[in-house]
């Protein structure tokens, strides 16, 4: 979700207060939200979402308001209507890149039948979704996964601490702040094939899914991503994705695209 970050640490000097504002009003409990935004209050607070009356878990001192600003504000994880469509009743939810949980609180709410399964190899973001699959008392149809998704089983490098930029460390890099932990990678794509709405936000590992042959095989009846440069096989991300999902015969539909190469998308079933 880099998104989020941009959203709060791009703006004039003025704006982060309104942004803070914003997000504020997108919980019951506006003005304790607020005052921890101003504040940068240290630990966890837990706010109800309007929209639903789930509950939702953030990190004042972070980009978490930022994020749930994506979700509730911007709308961008809630589907058009041809996606809804397509999606209909699903039974199984794939969240890769599962950061916090909000998707999850999103897909909760919209589809109460459906099985959520969330891949979030952050230690600390994995801490706060656990808390917010406890919180919502949703444990016996939301799971969490503290492995990174991929098209393989392995370890990897990855730098972790974050938040939405925590990533999968190249090959032979070894620069940036923040010392890289291992972690666990799981092939996913039995599982993108046996769900029927997958989210991909992997900060540039989306490539090495949508690339595998099995993908296009057996691609879910809906899917929404946040695609990357890094690690695209192509010098436009946009059309590298939109080529990789029509081939595996999704309709895709564009929510926004960056001039840095980074942008979202809805795909489905045509």
């Amino acid at each position: 979700m880099i998104k989020a970050l941009r959203w709060l640490s791009r703006q004039p000097a003025v704006m982060p207060l309104t942004a803070r504002l914003i997000c504020a009003r997108l919980v019951r409990e506006s003005p304790r939200f607020f005052l921890g935004e101003l504040l940068r209050s240290p630990g966890l607070g837990n706010y109800h979402v309007r929209e639903n009356g789930r509950t939702v878990i953030i990190r004042h001192r972070s980009v978490d308001s930022a994020t749930l600003a994506e979700v509730f504000h911007h709308r961008w994880y809630f589907p058009p209507a041809e996606v809804e469509a397509a999606i209909g009743e699903p039974r199984l939810i794939l969240d890769l890149g599962a950061n916090i949980g909000l998707f999850g609180v999103v897909a909760s709410s919209l589809w109460p039948a459906a099985q959520i399964v969330g891949y979030e190899p952050d230690p600390a973001n994995a801490a706060v979704h656990a808390r917010t699959i406890e919180a919502n008392d949703l444990g016996e149809r939301w799971t969490l996964v503290t492995e990174a998704a991929g098209a393989h089983d392995g370890q990897i490098r990855f730098v972790a601490g974050l938040g939405t930029s925590s990533h999968v460390l190249d090959v032979g890099d070894t620069s940036g702040p923040v010392a890289p932990i291992v972690v666990a990678k799981r092939d996913v794509m039995a599982a993108i094939a046996s769900a029927d709405l997958v989210k991909i936000d992997i900060e540039g590992g989306e490539w090495e899914i949508l690339g595998d042959p099995r993908f296009a095989a057996a691609p879910p009846r809906a899917l929404v991503i946040e695609y990357h440069p890094e690690g695209c096989p192509e010098d436009d991300p946009h059309a590298a994705a939109e080529q990789a999902l029509s081939a595996a015969g999704l309709r895709t539909t564009p929510i926004w695209e960056g001039a840095d190469g980074v942008g979202m998308l809805w795909a489905s079933r045509s």
